[in-house]
């Protein structure tokens, strides 16, 4: 009896120790969890904290981005109006004269037009159909920026699924392929521009035409809205003052 009682007693005191230990154990992980959870926030605090100092920077880069544009759209303006006439008033302007004046008022164009948001789009997509100066005009003005928060791209227009074009220029040359890409996109919230006004009836909704030494442009407030794009009346404005 007595060395069952010494049994038992041993026994206890083992599993006493086992406890011990396993509870050591336990109190060294949960402290180490801790640990680990008070370093994990201390990270995500200044990860919080880079993030907001990196969105102010990017908020000033932008107002900076902004205020320059402005700029260089005023001075570009005055320099059109203020240059010397090297022919006759009314005379027809030069190829490449006439190509920078469009993509210059193109560029500009997202002041003035607003798309609903697509969250799939990862780049302004501004498509060309048609052989044209167009795109290397173009090209020059959004390269590097960004429109609408999303970097701009300008390429021939080459639609896929899943591909998502903001604008689309059609050059003069292929004015007979309106109606059916009018007809393939089915006022899907896409802008379309041309250079000549008569297709206007046909639903394009920027058309440019030229008066002598000026490029002049329509804005087709009906059709526009009829895709869900909006259109501000400055444009309309500056259209009908142009």
């Amino acid at each position: 009896m007595k060395n069952y009682a010494l049994y038992i007693f041993c026994f206890l005191l083992f599993t006493g120790c086992v406890s011990r230990q396993k509870y050591a154990v336990l109190q060294k992980q949960r402290e180490q969890t801790l640990s680990d959870k008070t370093a994990l926030e201390e990270v995500l605090n200044k990860v919080v904290v880079e993030n907001d100092s990196l969105k102010k920077q990017n908020n000033t880069l932008d107002s900076v981005y902004r205020a320059e544009h402005e700029k260089f759209i005023a001075l570009t303006a005055k320099n059109y109006s203020s240059a010397p006439a090297v022919k006759t008033k009314g005379a027809a302007m030069s190829k490449n004269t006439e190509y920078e004046k469009k993509a210059l008022y193109i560029y500009n164009l997202p002041y003035y037009i607003f798309w609903p948001k697509n969250p799939k789009a990862t780049s302004f997509l501004i498509g060309i159909i048609g052989e044209s100066p167009m795109n290397a005009a173009l090209a020059l003005h959004v390269y590097g920026k960004n429109i609408n928060e999303l970097p701009a791209v300008v390429e021939p227009y080459n639609p896929a699924p899943g591909k998502f074009y903001h604008m689309i220029f059609v050059a003069e040359s292929r004015h007979k392929d309106f109606y059916k890409l009018k007809k393939e996109l089915k006022d899907q919230p896409v802008l379309l521009i041309v250079e000549n006004r008569h297709l206007e009836k046909l639903g394009a909704h920027i058309s440019f035409y030229t008066e002598g030494d000026k490029i002049r442009f329509t804005v087709n407030k009906k059709h526009i809205e009829r895709t869900g794009l909006n259109v501000s009346e400055q444009l309309i404005k500056l259209s009908n003052d142009n």
